[in-house]
């Protein structure tokens, strides 16, 4: 997927978004989720995506930031035979969150904070190594995330070794307060995923 095929035109932001929201168009390119791969029965698109639910969601790719972090961390590891050196792009996505989607009354589920980590995560392994499979998932709940709000949910690889990519994720309110970090590795298979599933 080349960055031409990837951009199209940002709906409309909500006027009562936060500022950070209204921000994001300046530090990244708008990302349409859906050109990944086919979202028939997608988790997101199919069941969460709703007025008490995720109201809202905006994906958004590439920032100064990230750059500067692969640069350092390929600087100090030359001699590293992964692909590190690669310049990944930090994928953020801004969700607001209905008051459907508690744990205890008026606090976040913590599945689907991990649900939300997974989905960025997922998306920036997809840059780095192709369609992918979590394999392992590690959440540090920090604080209690209250409904209804709007939330950054930021994703950049950390390396590649092979088939394997390690990602790094936050939790955020957009002002850097630090709900959830999260350290998931995800998997390239050996077959496409369409093969799998037929097999099965």
């Amino acid at each position: 997927m080349t960055e031409q095929e990837d951009i199209v035109e940002l709906p409309q932001i909500p006027a009562d978004a936060p500022q950070w929201v209204q921000n994001l168009p300046s530090n990244g390119r708008f990302l349409d989720r859906t050109k990944f791969y086919d979202i028939t029965g997608h988790l997101l698109f199919d069941s969460l995506l709703n007025s008490n639910g995720i109201r809202h969601f905006y994906y958004f790719v590439g920032t100064e930031k990230q750059t500067e972090r692969t640069n350092n961390a390929s600087s100090n590891s030359s001699e590293s035979q992964d692909t590190t050196s690669q310049l990944y792009e930090e994928v953020r996505v801004a969700f607001h969150l209905g008051e459907g989607v508690c744990g205890h009354k008026g606090i976040v589920h913590g599945g689907l904070t991990a649900t939300m980590i997974d989905e960025v995560s997922g998306a920036a392994a997809f840059f780095s190594v192709g369609p992918c499979f979590t394999a392992n998932l590690n959440v540090d709940y920090k604080k209690p995330l209250l409904t209804p709000a709007w939330i950054l949910v930021r994703a950049h690889v950390e390396r590649v070794d092979g088939r394997k990519a390690y990602i790094h994720a936050s939790v955020e309110n957009g002002e850097d307060e630090i709900y959830a970090e999260a350290v998931v590795l995800y998997i390239k298979p050996k077959k496409p995923a369409e093969e799998i599933i037929k097999q099965n």
